[in-house]
């Protein structure tokens, strides 16, 4: 397969995986043409792969060349404003439009995305003026800053062109939340757009242009999806690979950074990484001097280095969503929630359980409000009830959390952290050799 797009993975080679997802939006895409697809959420926290996943159904779709357009745009984590960021939706939405239709991919990545003239000219020149009427009216709205006209105009933009020459477009907008936190109403950027997101209440029950929406942060975009969005969008949540995936991935990569491994020890990082893409990646390129992936030894060295070491990629991104969500409720109390939901992990707990069980000064609306925050933060989980949490069900993250904060609230040696790994792997090597017979 040819890739117009150049997917952020890298060598393409390197995707992996993922069968039941592709297959399942692949069909997704394939309806758009019978009208039946729903607009859709997918939900997954950073670097599980999402979009990679995006970035191959565009370029799948492109080629594939039948009968659906794809669209796709990043809501980059940085401050617009809103003109601005209209403009550059607008005009990506055009190029990508023109690209598909000239089959010519260079358009996806034009020199200049900013000059209107310049994009009225190509697309004449592609045989395509009926595109003219549209960027003039979003030239005319940029130049006189009539936000509202201009916001709608891009926004609408691949329902109108779709229902009008009677095409299928897919909108696949990756990091959605940040719509209302990082675009600005003003040029100063002193008023967040935080109602943007609401002008898709209508735009997402398109049959003719549906929206593949994704975020990495979960609870944030839930949350908005919930409020500003209610029944909009189906929610699809990615999940860590099945095993025989998680080990191909290993594979791969062994080949790729050039990192041996064994047939016992590809199964050992698959099971300990759960499956998780973003483990398996980070153990490959973690920064650990003395990498060894053909021992046990090995492996419990790199991981606890990536858990545990502040240079470590795992702790780090894990820190990235604590922090954010400790901005919030920076307290011991929340410290403690958390590591008490640990404790549980295999059940949830109530508010009533919570305040009970740690004693805590504070009411129930109180701890409502730190517990939104927390989940919204995704640091832990809604349980089947709004009354209802539970930790997030991963190993990993929870070694990360506790050699950070339980010796702070607990007494606690770090040490234990590379005990439970050593015991970890000492019963995924009994586990192994039982697969293959062995005593």
């Amino acid at each position: 397969m040819e890739y117009a797009f150049k997917e952020r993975i890298g060598k393409p080679g390197l995707f992996t995986g993922r069968k039941e997802e592709l297959t399942y939006f692949l069909k997704w895409i394939d309806d758009i043409k019978e009208e039946k697809s729903q607009s859709t959420a997918l939900l997954a926290r950073r670097k599980m792969g999402k979009t990679a996943l995006i970035e191959r159904l565009f370029n799948i779709t492109f080629f594939k060349n039948d009968g659906v357009i794809p669209f796709y745009y990043e809501v980059r984590e940085a401050k617009m404003w809103v003109v601005d960021f209209c403009q550059d939706f607008f005009l990506t939405f055009i190029y990508q439009y023109i690209a598909f239709k000239s089959r010519k991919p260079g358009y996806l990545d034009p020199e200049n995305r900013s000059d209107f003239g310049k994009t009225i000219e190509i697309a004449k020149q592609e045989g395509l003026d009926y595109l003219c009427g549209i960027i003039e009216g979003a030239a005319h709205a940029v130049a006189h800053e009539k936000i509202d006209i201009l916001w709608n105009i891009a926004r609408e933009a691949p329902k109108t062109i779709a229902a009008r020459q009677k095409e299928y477009i897919v909108q696949m907008i990756d990091e959605f939340q940040f719509l209302n936190a990082m675009i600005y109403w003003d040029k100063d950027k002193k008023n967040p757009a935080d109602s943007l997101a609401g002008g898709y209440l209508s735009t997402a029950e398109s049959k003719v242009a549906p929206l593949l929406v994704s975020g990495s942060w979960v609870g944030w975009l839930m949350n908005l999806l919930k409020m500003m969005l209610p029944a909009r969008f189906r929610y699809y949540p990615l999940e860590n690979m099945p095993q025989d995936e998680a080990v191909e991935m290993v594979y791969k990569y062994s080949q790729f950074f050039d990192t041996p491994v064994t047939e016992e020890t590809a199964y050992l990082v698959a099971e300990m990484a759960e499956g998780s893409p973003f483990y398996i990646s980070s153990i490959f390129r973690s920064l650990y001097k003395q990498k060894d992936l053909c021992t046990a030894k090995g492996l419990t060295e790199i991981l606890e280095f990536e858990t545990l070491n502040n240079q470590g990629n795992i702790k780090l991104t894990w820190m990235e969503y604590v922090n954010a969500a400790f901005n919030k409720v920076n307290d011991r109390n929340a410290k403690k929630i958390v590591l008490h939901l640990f404790k549980h992990k295999d059940r949830e707990l109530t508010r009533a359980d919570l305040l009970e069980q740690l004693n805590l000064d504070m009411t129930d609306e109180e701890l409502e409000m730190k517990m939104e925050a927390l989940v919204k933060g995704d640091i832990i989980n809604q349980g089947q009830t709004h009354f209802d949490f539970r930790c997030v069900q991963d190993n990993i993250f929870d070694k990360v959390f506790r050699g950070v904060y339980q010796k702070e609230i607990e007494h606690f040696d770090v040490g234990e952290i590379k005990k439970e790994y050593t015991r970890s792997i000492e019963k995924m090597q009994r586990q192994y050799r039982e697969l293959q017979g062995k005593k």
